[in-house]
């Protein structure tokens, strides 16, 4: 079980922040307005994302205790892209404590998304050593 360094984990925060709001600014720019139903498919779809990339992070061999919450930062990026992009050019209108809204969206989106995450990938490792204690493989 290889630990990946933290450095590494924050890395990939941060480049799924770049890519999530490069991406949504770039639709937003392009004035292109897909329907309702679209848009929901596609944050359905990347919440669906950031849960199974945290749960394969974490299925991997994330320590609990020791690295605890490292799901939560992965999750972090991409999170605060979304709300970023949602709720800034709102906020930006109102009063500038509106600004600080984004980040405690994007915070609860990451705690969110990045628990729920780490709970299944914690399930499908315990799931993997029991299956190989009484002899079956994976």
């Amino acid at each position: 079980m290889r630990v990946r360094p933290r450095s590494r984990i924050v890395g990939v925060s941060a480049l799924a922040f770049v890519v999530v709001l490069g991406g949504l600014t770039a639709l937003r720019a392009w004035n292109l307005e897909p329907s309702t139903a679209a848009q929901s498919l596609v944050v359905d779809a990347g919440a669906v994302l950031v849960v199974a990339g945290v749960a394969a992070h974490v299925a991997r061999g994330e320590n609990v205790g020791t690295r605890a919450g490292e799901g939560i930062v992965l999750a972090f990026g991409p999170s605060l892209a979304f709300a970023g992009n949602l709720f800034v050019p709102v906020s930006a209108m109102e009063s500038p404590l509106w600004v600080a809204y984004p980040f405690v969206g994007g915070a609860m989106l990451a705690l969110v998304l990045g628990g729920l995450g780490a709970a299944v990938g914690y399930v499908v490792r315990i799931a993997r050593k029991s299956g190989t204690a009484t002899g079956r493989t994976s």
